[in-house]
């Protein structure tokens, strides 16, 4: 199954989920098909850090957008609220810190510095890898962020290695701990928030059919248009039958 089948089965689950949350919020099965949606655009967050060419303009591709939806959803809710593509944001500098501590402490032909100056390079490169995980628990503690701290970590995990059956056994992993953390909300363990997360599994068969290839079609514009598009969309149908 290519990367194109699987985004688009994750953009019809989270329009799907969409509608549930701003139209329809009784139809609750809405909510539970909405939740193939993050794990497969999370999993493709990491693909996307691991195989593009530019990381920065990569970064700042979701960041900058998830900056404008930000500001959309802000003045509409009037609430502040860290949305998905910010959620995505921090996974993406997260894994830029893991990447800079893997590069110093990879053995390598060409000496650049001397053993002193590798092992300084390492214990900043590490301290910057605490620094960036502690900054994004920090912000996801105080502020209500798009699938939590667990959420933020789903992507890099999956990040750290290139075998498929560990990478999704430590996704899977992941999707449990967001489950949990979803649960805990309220501050008291929910069953049914529990439940209606654990769902995201289901995302994981779909993601072990993945072969490694693009698609036939080459719609990257189109997945970041599709999600402030779509909200615009529902939101304006919510506000007229409302």
């Amino acid at each position: 199954m290519s990367a194109l089948i699987l985004k688009l089965i994750a953009a019809v689950s989270m329009a799907v989920d969409h509608m549930g949350l701003m139209l329809f919020p009784r139809a609750e099965i809405l909510r539970y098909i909405g939740r193939l949606a993050f794990p497969i655009y999370a999993f493709f967050i990491s693909e996307g850090y691991r195989h593009t060419h530019d990381r920065v303009k990569y970064f700042l591709r979701i960041f900058l957008l998830g900056v404008l939806c930000q500001i959309v959803y802000t003045v509409a809710e009037d609430e502040l609220y860290i949305g998905i593509l910010l959620t995505f944001s921090f996974s993406i500098a997260i894994m830029a810190c893991f990447s800079l501590f893997k590069r110093t402490v990879a053995k390598s032909d060409e000496v650049v510095l001397d053993k002193e100056g590798r092992t300084v390079g390492q214990v900043l490169a590490a301290l910057l890898c605490v620094v960036s995980v502690g900054a994004a628990y920090f912000v996801s503690a105080n502020i209500t962020v798009d699938y939590g701290f667990s959420g933020i970590m789903l992507p890099v995990i999956c990040s750290v290695t290139d075998n498929k059956p560990v990478r999704l056994a430590l996704f899977s992993v992941g999707l449990a701990a967001v489950a949990l953390e979803y649960a805990f909300l309220s501050g008291t363990f929910v069953a049914a928030d529990f439940i209606k997360q654990a769902c995201a599994l289901a995302a994981v068969p779909l993601l072990w059919l993945y072969n490694g290839s693009r698609g036939k079609y080459r719609l990257k514009y189109f997945f970041y248009i599709f999600y402030p598009a779509h909200l615009a969309l529902l939101y304006l149908i919510s506000v007229v039958i409302h």
